[in-house]
Parts: structure tokens; C-alpha cells; sequence
């Protein structure tokens, strides 16, 4: 009975938005939409609940600390994967063949491993260099190294469920680790251990876990073999779609590397409080649609229809986002206390990004699913990108604080829907 609530409802808003009768195809990719919105809904929920108890327990100063943690470690993760994951989920996408299959998620798995243990004792020497290069203490640089080594293994893992088309079951698993990082940290509340360290180890503790459960489920998928045409595909294009993919998400996590630069941890605490109730939750949505979006666009050559689409859609993500995220910052700001300022014209930024976020995500990501020429033109523009908000930041976050660092995301992302605007005759060439 849901379920067929569920597709009339979708098959109402699929012919009012687009002008066209629904397609098996798209049934069946809303139907794995359907999984992970669920999984990731119930995941978002525990995190939001997660940050919150951060946020309120802890304090700005810890808290911020936390964010950087975070923040740093983001950056560090893509020396661990060098794109491989990406570059798997696209190329187990494209031919559903258990041999071939086999061959992509063995290889990069085991080279991941390899690759993300010696680096993280190599980082680990070198951890009083990333402290300078971060202005942050040799704590947070060791940190963060922990954190990116773990989120590694779990983004290794439903990397490779997501290029197995195996929607369902990486639901569940994103519900666990929801589940996890809640019960976990909540646990050492109890036991009194209030730090920031307290909120890293439960992260990392859940990543840990959910790498052992489903490197159990994909065992039929592995082996000890790492077969050498494959790895080469594989760096090929993972670097490429890397560099493109990571400074993307990157981007925003900049901005609260450039906030305690100039102003303070405590500032980068209050700060985030924005991030998160506008442009994280922008990131969950965006993070829902691409994690079956790109699969699927990946299995088809032909990518002018779904172009068509994601024009479409725009219009209604600014007439119906942008107020929903102003909205949504008003009523997470108030959860996390009277320690967090509600500033509007901040929160008008954020939506605004948010908006610009998404869209540039969809165009960006619909690029990767055409090939490695393709790629490279996203690792060129996104290259730009950055280097405009280092620029911007460090120009407008001594003169405007809080509303510098985020009109330098929004500037910088609209510069990039614009280049991708004008750029998008090479998808259908």
C-alpha cells in the first residue's frame, strides 16, 4: 500500500515538473532513491542530533575544535583514496559482470589499504608541518589524521556498494552508522569524558565498524589479487575525478579553516552552527541524490535527457530551497542555545550557497559520468574555484568575518554554475 502511494505520488510530481510520462528507467532509479533517502534520513537524523549534543554540551571553544578536527581531515582523506573509490563505483556501474567486478572492488580495496596505512605513518611524522600549514595544535594535526584514515575505509566500503548497484543494503548500513555515532557518544557522556577528543573517537569508532560489516556482506567480491590493468583504469581516472570531486566538498570545509586563521576556535564553533544547519544540510541532500545519480547516469551513454532534467529542476530549487534552508537555520540556530547568535543576513548567504552548491554538485557530477576528458575539465574549473575563495576568503573574512567567509563560498560556486553553464555542449557531443 506505501508503495503505491509512494510511486503515485512521484509519478504526479515526475509529469507536473518535467511534461512527460514517467520511464521504467527512472521507476526503478527513484525506486533506489527511495532506499537511500530512507537509510541516509534516519543516519541525518542521528548526526543532527549528534551535533547538536556537540554543540550544546561541549561548548564553541571544544566544539570548534572538533570542526577542525573534522575540517583537516577531509582534506587529508583524498592523499588515502586518490579518487580509486570514485573511479570503481563508476567503472562497476557501467557493466554489471561478476568477474569484472570481482577485479575492480578487489583491486581497489586492497591498493587502498596499502596506500592509507603507509600514509598515515608518513603523516604522522610529518604531523608538526600540517599543524604550521593549519595553524592548529599537534593534537588536532594527529587527530585528524585518525579521522581520515577511518573515514577512508568507510568511504572505501559504500563506495563499493554503491558501484555494485547494492542500493538497498547500503540503506541499512547508512542507518547503522547513524545508530552507532549516537549510542557510542552518548555513552561516553555518561562516563563524563566531555571533550572534543570524545566526539572523534565515536565517529571513528562508527566508521570502523560499519568497514568490518560490510566487508563482510561484499566478501563473494573480494580477493587477494590486485589485478595491474585494472589499478591503472582505475588511477587514471580516480585522480582526475579526485581533485574535482574533493575540492568540491572541500570547498566549504575551507571556510572554517580560514575563520579560525583569522578570528577564533570559539568563532569557528558558532560558525559552524550555520554551516551545519544550511549547507550540511544542503550536503545531505546532495549526498542522497548523487550516491544513486551517478551510478546510474554512469550506465548510459546518451546524456543529453538527463541535462534536460537537471535544467528543469533548477528553477525549483531556488524557489523552494533557498526558504526552506533559511528556515531550517532559524530553527537548528535556536536548538544549539543562546551561545550561537541568529545573524539573517548570515543566513540568507548560507541558503543562497546552499542553492549554488547543489547545482553546481548535479552539472559537476553529470560531467564525472562522461569520461576522463570530461573530468578534466572539472578539475580545472574546480581548481580555479578554490583558488578564488582562498582568495576571496582572505580578503573579505578580516573585513566582514562570519559573512566574508560565506559570500566567498557563495561567489565562488557561482562562478562555477556559470563556467559549467556555458560548458555543457561537451555532454551531449
Amino acid at each position: 500500500m506505501t508503495n503505491k502511494i509512494y510511486t503515485r505520488v512521484i509519478e504526479w510530481a515526475y509529469e507536473n515538473i518535467f511534461g512527460e510520462k514517467i520511464s521504467l528507467k527512472t521507476l526503478i532509479f527513484l525506486k533506489s532513491l527511495k532506499y537511500v533517502i530512507f537509510g541516509y534520513g534516519i543516519a541525518g537524523f542521528c548526526v543532527f542530533v549528534f551535533e547538536i549534543l556537540c554543540g550544546r554540551i561541549l561548548g564553541p571553544n571544544e566544539y570548534g575544535k572538533f570542526v577542525l578536527v573534522n575540517s583537516v581531515g577531509m582534506f587529508l582523506y583524498f592523499f588515502m583514496t586518490m579518487g580509486v573509490t570514485t573511479a570503481a563505483v563508476k567503472y562497476n556501474a557501467e557493466k554489471e559482470e561478476y568477474n569484472r567486478q570481482q577485479k575492480i572492488t578487489s583491486t581497489s580495496y586492497w591498493f587502498i589499504l596499502i596506500i592509507s596505512f603507509t600514509l598515515v605513518l608518513l603523516f604522522f611524522i610529518f604531523s608538526p608541518l600540517f599543524s604550521k600549514f593549519f595553524s592548529i595544535p599537534l593534537l588536532i594535526s594527529r587527530l585528524s589524521i585518525i579521522f581520515a584514515f577511518f573515514y577512508t575505509l568507510y568511504l572505501l566500503v559504500v563506495d563499493s556498494l554503491r558501484g555494485l548497484h547494492q542500493f538497498k543494503k547500503l540503506a541499512i548500513f547508512r542507518a547503522t552508522y547513524g545508530f552507532l555515532i549516537l549510542i557510542i557518544f552518548i555513552l561516553f557522556l555518561l562516563n563524563n569524558y566531555l571533550s572534543f577528543k570524545t566526539a572523534v573517537f565515536a565517529i571513528c569508532l562508527a566508521y570502523l565498524i560499519i568497514f568490518s560489516m560490510i566487508t563482510v556482506s561484499i566478501r563473494s567480491y573480494l580477493s587477494f589479487e590486485i589485478d595491474k590493468i585494472w589499478l591503472k583504469n582505475l588511477l587514471e581516472y580516480g585522480i582526475y575525478a579526485a581533485g574535482g570531486s574533493f575540492l568540491f566538498v572541500f570547498l566549504p570545509t575551507l571556510s572554517k579553516i580560514m575563520v579560525n586563521k583569522y578570528l577564533t576556535v570559539a568563532d569557528v564553533g558558532i560558525y559552524n552552527a550555520y554551516y551545519f544547519s544550511s549547507l550540511n544540510i544542503t550536503l545531505f541532500f546532495y549526498n542522497v541524490f548523487i550516491t544513486v545519480f551517478f551510478p546510474t547516469a554512469s550506465k548510459y551513454q546518451q546524456k543529453a535527457p538527463i541535462l534536460k532534467k537537471i535544467k528543469k529542476l533548477i528553477p525549483f530549487m531556488f524557489l523552494i530551497g533557498t526558504p526552506l534552508l533559511f528556515v531550517s537555520q532559524l530553527i537548528v540556530l535556536n536548538f544549539y542555545g543562546p551561545k550561537y547568535p541568529i545573524n539573517y543576513f548570515l543566513m540568507f548567504l548560507f541558503a543562497l550557497s546552499g542553492i549554488l552548491f547543489l547545482i553546481y554538485g548535479f552539472y559537476s557530477w553529470l560531467f564525472f559520468s562522461k569520461g576522463i576528458k570530461e573530468v578534466r575539465l572539472i578539475v580545472i574549473l574546480i581548481t580555479i574555484m578554490f583558488l578564488i575563495n582562498v582568495f576571496l576568503s582572505i580578503y573579505f573574512i578580516p573585513r566582514l568575518s562570519f559573512s566574508g567567509a560565506v559570500l566567498a563560498i557563495l561567489l565562488t560556486y557561482l562562478t562555477g554554475v556559470i563556467c559549467l553553464f556555458f560548458s555543457q555542449k561537451k555532454l551531449i557531443e
